[in-house]
Order: C-alpha cells, then structure tokens, then sequence
C-alpha cells in the first residue's frame, strides 16, 4: 500500500507541474526551486525531483545541476511535431476504427456534430472544444490499436491546449465543423479509403493553426508576466 501511495504522489506532483507548464501558469524563462515547489505542493524532494526529471525528458524543462531549472515550455517546434505525430497516426487509427464503430457509436458521433453546431452558434468556445475533443477520442479509441492510442493519449494534454485556439476564432471553427461532418458521413459509409484520406487532410489544416496557437500563447505569457510583476 505504501508503495501505490508513493508512485500516487510523484504521478499528481508531475501532472501538475506539466499542467501548470502547458496552461501557462508556469512561463518559458521562470526558474523554478525543488526545495520551493516541495513546500509549495506539501511533499518530500524525491517526488519533486523525478517530475522534474519527466519534465525534462518531454523538453519542457531545463535542469541545471545544483542550480535551479527553468521553465522552456512548449515551443513552435513542439507544436510541430505533435501535430506532424497526429497526421500520420490519427489517419490510421480512424481507417482502422471502421470496422470497430458500432452503429450505436456512429449515432452519438452524430450527436456531438450537433452539439458542435449549436456550441457554435451560441459561441461557447469550453464546451465547443470539449465536443471537438471527444469527437477524435472517441473515433481514435475504436481503433483497437492499442500503441498508437497510447502514443496519442500521450499528447493529449498538448494537443487540448492547442485546440483552444483555434475554437476561439470563428472562421476556423466552421472549416473544422463542415471537415468533421465529411468524415462522419465516410465512417457511415464504411468507407475505409475516404474515412483516412478526410481525416488526413483535416489534420494537414491543423498544422496551418500554429501560427494561431502561438499567438495566444504569447499573448498569454505577456498577461500572467504582468500580473506577476503586480503581485
């Protein structure tokens, strides 16, 4: 018991530094102090110091031996390559998901591009891509290609925080929406070669909103450094 306690600790006390990180709460150039954060957060240093050595290993750190570590955070070329990653194996998985999606699935698939439209009407940016969202989970999970669906749950939390953005602006959003459609009527289709060739054009216009998402992105760090310096 005293070890799931243990591994439960340094689990939440990375996922938190990595949220606070992807969320901005955290910004590029902030130095952060394992003795500081352990206080801060109420553990001992050993879970601070592997989170921070996770941290490291996914390049949103840097550690300075016996120094400090500073925040890097996530970079244009980071947000690069998880949506290069996505366009080769979300294609695949959504081929593969064909044969698994029930009709049962096919009708609520349905429902939540209903539920994107009218999120969409009313301009609630949350729950719009909470819709987004669950639309490539659940046709990603149906695959049954348990690796790949791994590798991508992986960058989940990346790829929400990316999607944000490009909810947020109206003219996006609609392309996405009609782009979600086609591929809905494919999967109801059954038509594995239209299913894979949809999804991966919608996915290469994802890779034309990075420029959004870093705008936010800067716009946001420049708002939490100014409130910091306030505080």
């Amino acid at each position: 018991m005293k070890k799931v306690e243990t591994l439960s600790i340094r689990e939440t006390v990375f996922k938190q530094l990595r949220a606070m990180i992807l969320n901005n709460e955290l910004n590029p150039g902030d130095k952060l102090s394992e003795a500081d954060l352990a206080e801060q957060l109420g553990v001992s240093r050993t879970p601070v110091r592997e989170a921070l050595h996770k941290l490291e290993l996914e390049d949103l750190i840097v550690i300075k031996p016996r120094k400090y570590c500073l925040v890097k955070g996530i970079t244009s070329e980071s947000i690069n390559e998880i949506n290069l990653i996505r366009s080769q194996l979300e294609p695949v998985a959504a081929r593969y998901s064909v044969d698994y999606l029930t009709d049962e699935d096919l009708q609520y698939i349905g429902e939540l591009l209903d539920e994107s439209i009218k999120h969409f009407e009313s301009n609630n940016v949350d729950s719009l891509s909470k819709v987004h969202d669950e639309f490539h989970s659940l046709i990603i999970k149906a695959s049954n290609l348990k690796r790949t669906i791994k590798i991508l749950e992986n960058l989940h939390d990346y790829i929400y925080s990316f999607r944000y953005s490009f909810m947020a602006r109206p003219d996006l959003v609609k392309r996405s929406i009609y782009e979600h459609r086609d591929i809905y009527e494919a999967l109801k289709e059954r038509d594995k070669d239209k299913v894979e060739r949809l999804f991966k054009n919608h996915l290469e216009g994802v890779l034309e909103y990075e420029n959004v998402v870093l705008e936010d992105m800067k716009a946001t760090r420049f708002s939490s450094k100014n409130r910091k310096e306030l505080s």
